[in-house]
């Protein structure tokens, strides 16, 4: 795809113009693609969060079909492979911020990144005035 983009820019007379024209020009071109192709991802999470908390208002009421279940189960491992991509997008501008700042102290950004996933990890919930941490019990 970059390939067929770059080759499709015009050719200019001066090779360092044409060179500098043509990466803003990609740049553009691959905010709109990424814009299109992944969108945000945090605003997927709180849509996908969102139907999955509507579904266990759901189920606590009773009114929970088969269907709905199943909807559920996708729409947990669609969560799943959404924060994957968090999480590795977060990696990705820590790294860039340290490449762009060329600061020493990447025990610093390890660190911060290690705490952003922890702080945003589920580590149980509450079922029936207990804590549960296992996954079978949650599920019942």
């Amino acid at each position: 795809m970059v390939k067929e983009i770059w080759l499709s820019y015009p050719v200019k007379r001066n090779a360092f113009v044409n060179f500098k024209e043509k990466l803003k020009s990609l740049k553009g071109d691959l905010k709109i693609w990424n814009r299109d192709v992944f969108g945000n991802i945090q605003t997927h999470k709180k849509e996908i969060l969102q139907e999955i908390e509507d579904l266990d208002c759901k189920d606590c009421l009773d009114d929970l079909r088969e269907s709905d279940r199943l909807k559920r189960v996708e729409l947990v491992s669609r969560l799943k492979e959404t924060d994957k991509k968090l999480e590795s997008l977060i990696c990705q501008k820590a790294r860039a911020s340290w490449f762009k700042n060329r600061d020493s102290c990447t025990r610093f950004y390890h660190s911060s990144v290690r705490w952003r996933i922890l702080s945003n990890e589920v580590k149980g919930v509450e079922v029936g005035g207990q804590w549960c941490e296992e996954p079978g019990t949650v599920r019942l």
